[in-house]
């Protein structure tokens, strides 16, 4: 399993707030290839398309699936791709790029630029989710952003700040774990947090995986001990298939205290999987803006 994700908060010209959500996924399938036919590459593809539309309250999302076959999907010469919708590099790197999405339900064209070196998540790039379960993972964790959104007919000229994850992996949960919770927060003063915790099924005695990212100022890092990271869920809310969502958490990560909440409840992805996948705001000892996911609810 393979995937790309950008997030971001966008502000209009008339002061409107949005949410944005892009990912790309890979899965490959255990098949032997014995022809040269491009059907026949063992490449699973979707793409997941989300905005939020903060002013209006609503949530809108969309989803392709494909094979890889000749050219309909892919990750290659710095463009990733299903169909239309593209991630492409303008140069040797990964940023700056450009984002195209052409949609039912809307059309985002952003130009994507970083404002901060990539950051290597885990022991150098090795981000270990349990015994015997890791990934590969970096993150991009301040994106410059701007372009325009085009929600029922009305183009926007939008500014923000997005995030970047590039993940891979053959497992990641074990058995004995029910999903994740996992932050991702760009703070006013200049800092980044990323945060997760991995849930252990109830019953289950092994412990709660807990891993925490402090960014600083000028690109710097370190990450927290799993001990300095406590993440306390608040109030809920029923997603459409009754899940019961945290909308708010309390989090201490090292000597941070800070208040977790969803710039709205709806922001609940219904595709070929169930999560939760939102804009929040954070306050308390630091202010800012971030993205929030959970899974396994």
């Amino acid at each position: 399993s393979e995937w790309w994700y950008l997030t971001g908060n966008l502000k209009d010209e008339q002061g409107r707030d949005y949410g944005m959500q892009w990912t790309l996924f890979r899965q490959g399938i255990e098949q032997q290839i014995t022809s040269d036919n491009p059907w026949l590459s063992p490449q699973l593809w979707l793409a997941q398309f989300a905005i939020t539309d903060l002013a209006r309250g609503s949530h809108r999302q969309d989803e392709r699936t494909s094979r890889q076959g000749p050219g309909l999907a892919g990750a290659s010469g710095g463009e990733y791709w299903l169909r239309e919708w593209v991630l492409a590099s303008e140069g040797k790197s990964l940023f700056p790029a450009t984002l195209k999405v052409q949609s039912k339900m809307g059309e985002l064209n952003l130009k994507v630029s970083a404002a901060k070196p990539v950051v290597l998540q885990g022991k150098a790039g090795y981000s270990e989710k349990s015994p015997g379960n890791a990934s590969f993972y970096y993150s991009y964790p301040r994106l410059t952003l701007s372009g325009t959104l085009t929600l029922e007919g009305e183009t926007r000229n939008v500014t923000g700040q997005g995030w970047f994850d590039h993940e891979w992996s053959s497992s990641v949960l074990a058995q004995w774990q029910s999903g994740w919770d996992w932050f991702s927060l760009q703070l006013i003063d200049g800092r980044e947090l990323m945060l997760f915790r991995l849930r252990t099924k109830a019953g289950r005695p092994e412990p709660e995986n807990r891993y925490g990212i402090l960014i600083e100022r000028d690109g710097s890092s370190r990450v927290l001990a799993p001990e300095s990271i406590v993440l306390t869920p608040g109030k809920t809310w029923r997603g459409p298939k009754g899940q019961d969502y945290p909308v708010e958490w309390q989090l201490k990560a090292g000597d941070l205290n800070l208040v977790i909440k969803a710039r709205q409840p709806n922001q609940a992805m219904t595709g070929r999987f169930d999560y939760w996948e939102g804009a929040v705001t954070v306050e308390g000892d630091a202010k800012g803006l971030g993205y929030l996911e959970m899974t396994g609810y």
